[in-house]
C-alpha cells in the first residue's frame, strides 16, 4: 500500500493506492488509484473567493477531472463542487460569473447547483463530495 501527497499552487491532492494478488506468478501492481482527494485551504489568497457564502473558484485540471473543478460555497459549512466537464460535447466550461457557467462551446449554461439553464447540455454537470472543515475544502469522488 502506498500513500502520497503532491501540492500544486492553491490546492493539494492525497492519494493512497494498493497492489493485489490477482495471479499464479505474484502480486500484480493496481494502477487504479483507490482514493483520492484534493485539498483546497480558503485562507490562502488565491482561495479567498471561497471565503465567503456566494464565492466561487475555478480550479483546473487535477487527479479527480482532468478538465478541472468548480466550486461553489454554498452556506457558512457547505462547499459544492462540480466537474468543468460540459455534460455535451466535452468541453471545459468556465467559472461561476452571476450565478452560471458557460460552455464555450456551444453556449451550455449551468447554474450554481450544477443544473442545466441552458442548453444544448441536456444533463447536470458531475458533483463531486467536497467537506469544509475550518478553511480546509477537502474534495472526494
Amino acid at each position: 500500500m502506498g500513500l502520497g501527497t503532491i501540492t500544486l499552487g492553491s490546492f493539494t491532492i492525497s492519494f493512497i493506492s494498493g497492489c493485489s494478488d490477482n495471479g499464479p506468478t505474484g502480486p500484480a501492481i493496481n494502477n487504479d488509484i483507490q482514493d483520492v482527494s484534493i485539498t483546497v485551504d480558503i485562507s490562502l489568497s488565491e482561495n479567498q473567493s471561497l471565503a465567503h457564502v456566494g464565492g466561487t473558484l475555478a480550479l483546473g485540471s487535477n487527479a479527480l477531472d482532468i478538465v478541472g473543478i468548480l466550486l461553489y460555497r454554498s452556506s457558512e459549512t457547505s462547499v459544492l463542487a462540480y466537474s468543468r466537464r460540459c455534460t455535451h460535447n466535452g468541453c471545459t466550461i468556465g467559472a461561476f460569473q452571476s450565478g452560471t457557467s458557460t460552455c464555450p462551446c456551444h453556449g451550455s449554461k449551468f447554474d450554481t447547483s450544477g443544473s442545466v439553464v441552458n442548453g444544448p447540455a441536456a444533463t447536470a454537470l458531475k458533483q463531486y463530495h467536497a467537506t469544509l472543515q475550518g478553511t480546509i475544502i477537502t474534495i472526494t469522488p
